[in-house]
């Protein structure tokens, strides 16, 4: 996993659980000595191994936490893509467009990387059912980034997940519907 997820998941511990509590989790996870940074990529289970001892210290739900975590992604995320995307987007076709555009510049600027594969249908103006696939299994912050996009844009919006790679499905279904729109 991408080295820029690692350094978003110690500022939201911080955040969330304190300053000291990313310096506890690496060592209850034995990872204390790593140092990570945005220029690599390192193996997936360091980052499910935190994210396991996260929900641990936190008393949450996994998939609460990892919600969390995805709506907390974007505003750096937008900060560096965000010029990929068209001044017109909105929630929606953020979410349409983003294997195509954000996930395309991640694979060709970080060697190995592997960001979920996506596959979006846009079935109506205030509808896109998002397939997200990924052996990570992480929807649950692909959830949580549409929920931060639409915050960005003061969208609502619903979502409703078909179906779910934790449930035995081979994909996530993940539909996602805009509710109120406020204007440009």
């Amino acid at each position: 996993m991408h080295g820029l997820i690692h350094l978003e998941l110690q500022k939201f511990v911080e955040e969330r659980f304190g300053a000291r509590a990313w310096s506890t989790l690496t060592h209850r996870t034995g990872l204390a000595s790593e140092i990570y940074t945005p220029l690599r990529s390192y193996p997936d289970e360091q980052m499910l191994a935190l994210v396991g001892e996260a929900v641990s210290m936190s008393g949450k739900s996994a998939n609460a936490l990892l919600e969390e975590f995805g709506e907390f992604l974007v505003p750096t995320y937008l900060s560096l893509y965000g010029n990929l995307l068209k001044p017109e987007w909105r929630t929606l076709e953020v979410i349409e467009h983003t294997d195509e555009t954000i996930h395309r510049v991640v694979r060709l600027r970080h060697e190995g990387a592997a960001p979920p594969r996506l596959k979006a249908e846009r079935t109506g103006p205030n509808e896109v059912v998002l397939t997200y696939d990924s052996p990570r299994r992480l929807c649950a912050v692909a959830r949580g980034i549409g929920r931060g996009v639409a915050k960005k844009f003061q969208e609502m919006l619903t979502i409703q997940e078909r179906r779910c790679m934790h449930r035995g499905d081979p994909a996530c279904i993940i539909v996602f519907r805009r509710e109120s729109y406020r204007g440009r």
